[in-house]
């Protein structure tokens, strides 16, 4: 009997030392490791070396992984086996309950992509300090960067877990210079039809894209693949758990959309 208790005591303390954090589930952590920080920065720079031939190129979306993250990881693959995709844009749910294990999984996995690639925050990205964790791993929730002469516009339009007002003030006055770019591109995480935006919200959100020219509004959310066609186009991308994601294929002025399903 005293063997076995100095054996399952050694076992335990084996379990322990193996584990990096043994305690990383607390839905409070929040202690991003230091080489997973300001990833957005990080990836604007590399972006900064791709040089381009023609003002033609192609990025891929991928949107909502929540726990889905062997699909993630063939969404990924795909994306490597293309040499046209100059870059992605992820739409938002890196999490699901937003623990800090969530993010570093999503972290790591985004870490096998050999192209560039951003984020735009979602709603479950927003539970418990899961804002904070995005923060400190990505950067800020609302921003923008140029490539090839084209413009995009990453916004934070998450407004239930947020519980904060959208900064409608910021994204009018990243509108305004759309004349000196070919095309000006919007990504939030939430559709303008989506559950988080009544009547008002969808309006006003409509009227900027329309006032300043936006060809595209890209979006997740919603889990389904969605392409409503117009004056202002709007695509909803599917969830990561399908094994689909979408390309955009830029061109001088004009854009085309493909759905990618593995």
């Amino acid at each position: 009997m005293k063997f076995y208790k100095i054996i399952l005591a050694i076992a335990v303390l084996l379990t322990f030392t193996n584990c990096a954090h043994p305690f990383e589930f607390s839905v409070y952590e929040a202690n991003v490791k230091t080489n997973q920080q300001n990833t957005t920065v990080k990836n604007l720079k590399l972006l900064e070396n791709i040089s381009l031939d023609s003002k033609e190129f192609k990025f891929a979306f991928i949107s909502d992984v929540h726990f889905f993250y062997d699909q993630l990881g063939d969404v990924i693959d795909d994306i490597n086996n293309r040499d046209d995709v100059k870059f992605v844009i992820f739409g938002g749910d890196i999490a699901d309950q937003a623990l800090l294990r969530e993010y570093e999984i999503f972290y790591d996995i985004m870490s096998n992509l050999k192209k560039p690639y951003v984020t735009v925050i979602g709603n479950h990205d927003y539970n418990v300090n899961g804002g904070i964790i995005y923060k400190k791993m990505f950067g800020d929730y609302n921003y923008s960067f140029e490539f090839n002469n084209n413009k995009f516009v990453l916004f934070d339009n998450v407004v239930w877990e947020s519980e904060k007002e959208l900064d409608f003030d910021w994204l009018t006055s990243e509108l305004k210079d759309n004349t000196s770019y070919n095309q000006v591109f919007v990504v939030a995480h939430i559709p303008p039809d989506g559950d988080q935006f009544e009547g008002e919200l969808e309006e006003k959100y409509r009227a900027l894209m329309l006032a300043y020219n936006v060809p595209l509004s890209i979006h997740g959310h919603t889990h389904t693949f969605n392409y409503e066609v117009g004056e202002v186009s709007y695509l909803t991308a599917p969830a990561v758990k399908e094994k689909a994601y979408n390309i955009v294929s830029v061109k001088d002025k004009g854009f085309s959309v493909e759905l990618i399903e593995l």
